[in-house]
């Protein structure tokens, strides 16, 4: 069998260590690995140094977006200059994508960032598209460990927040929060954008005594993202667990993956976003194979959400298992390597077709287990834990899982 992912093929560059045409960069083979540094553009003066935060494969395209992180804090900027905003709205996701850019990066390096669409836990639209952002509170809620963060000279120069050489930096989400009565702010419920503490704990830029400040702060850094395009020959061995992957297409919207395992035998993916809500089966089952859902998966979205020669490449694609769910065990085992991913919500076509409320970004999905001693037996993942049991009639997202062979 041909390799399914083996390409050779032109590269959209990022490294600024190259000269020549833009369309002429060649990459002999893909070694970008996650935590590696990258030098790519300039701001005031020092080059940027960014460190990759996560790999997205396009097979059928042979490219990989690489999401880029700033190693540094490199600017202050407040949240929203005329005060309170969400994210989608604030004049700082204004700065970045049009003073910051433009600034940061040549004609040439612009051409390399790609417009990237992303999952927006706050505020009034679920995904949001930009060709720079900065980080969500749960990126490192989930690896506080990772978010400490020194600034450049310039932002040091600039005022930025600091304790013992690190400082804060602002995350995207707008969270709310109860305020101590105090003269001049009425107490109450107050809303703060996140921001990222020396230790790096998530906090506010503001006060009990000065909510307002939380917006409009000059001292708070800025640590931008973006993502670069590379066209790389690479196989489906490069894949490495956590890594994100676009196979199929359902609703009309490509399906993200993420990759739980990966070896030899093949490429174990895990539905990125909830596809949409389906019940388990109308009655009691024994056997999760037994149920309406494990037929669903196996009939009309297989049928769907694949082509021809993508069934060419799951396992079991010529008889039922093509398509199943993680059971509680396989998200112990896998759900280190996925932590960030296993909270996300619907996709966005899910959303703008059931019109999903504002506090529902986090979905409970199926799990394949069934627990014959207890009532009711069926399990459904739950944020705060690894699940709670619940009757089969009830609708619930489901997130498939899929094999692919090489």
């Amino acid at each position: 069998m041909k390799r399914f992912l083996a390409l050779a093929v032109t590269v959209v560059m990022v490294l600024g260590i190259f000269t020549g045409c833009y369309n002429n960069y060649r990459l002999k083979e893909f070694d970008i690995e996650v935590g590696d540094k990258i030098t790519f553009g300039k701001y005031q003066d020092e080059e940027i140094e960014w460190e990759v935060m996560s790999r997205h494969f396009l097979p059928e395209e042979g490219k990989v977006r690489v999401q880029l992180q700033s190693k540094y804090v490199l600017d202050c900027q407040p949240f929203d200059e005329d005060g309170e905003s969400s994210w989608e709205d604030c004049s700082l996701r204004e700065w970045l994508n049009n003073d910051f850019f433009n600034s940061a990066f040549s004609k040439k390096e612009q051409k390399q960032i790609v417009d990237t669409k992303y999952f927006n836990y706050t505020g009034d639209e679920r995904f949001l598209t930009d060709k720079v952002y900065i980080v969500g509170q749960l990126w490192y809620y989930m690896r506080p460990d990772e978010a400490m963060c020194k600034p450049t000279d310039y932002a040091e120069d600039q005022g930025v927040d600091m304790d013992d050489g690190y400082c804060r930096y602002w995350g995207r989400d707008v969270l709310e929060a109860i305020a101590a009565s105090v003269e001049g702010t009425g107490g109450g419920l107050h809303k703060f954008p996140v921001a990222f503490t020396y230790s790096g704990n998530v906090g506010s830029a503001g006060t009990a005594s000065d909510p307002e400040r939380a917006f409009t702060a000059e001292n708070i850094g800025v640590r931008p993202i973006i993502n670069v395009e590379y066209k790389a020959p690479y196989e489906m061995k490069d894949l490495e667990c956590g890594d994100i992957v676009t196979f199929g297409t359902y609703d009309e919207e490509p399906i993200e993956w993420i990759v739980a395992d990966s070896g030899k035998k093949g490429v174990i993916l895990f539905s990125r976003y909830g596809l949409e809500d389906r019940r388990l089966d109308k009655k009691d089952i024994d056997e999760f194979e037994d149920s309406e859902l494990y037929e669903w998966l196996n009939g009309d979205f297989k049928e769907e959400a694949f082509s021809k020669k993508e069934l060419k490449h799951l396992v079991g694609s010529d008889s039922d298992g093509a398509v199943t769910l993680f059971d509680r065990d396989e998200m112990k085992e896998y759900g280190k390597e996925m932590r960030y991913e296993l909270f996300t919500g619907y996709t966005e076509s899910y959303y703008d077709d059931n019109g999903i409320d504002y506090m529902n970004v986090f979905d409970h999905y199926w799990l394949k287990d069934i627990d014959e001693d207890s009532d009711p037996p069926y399990w459904v993942f739950d944020t705060s834990s690894l699940g709670f049991r619940t009757d089969p009639d009830k609708e619930f997202s489901v997130r498939p899982v899929i094999k692919i062979t090489f």
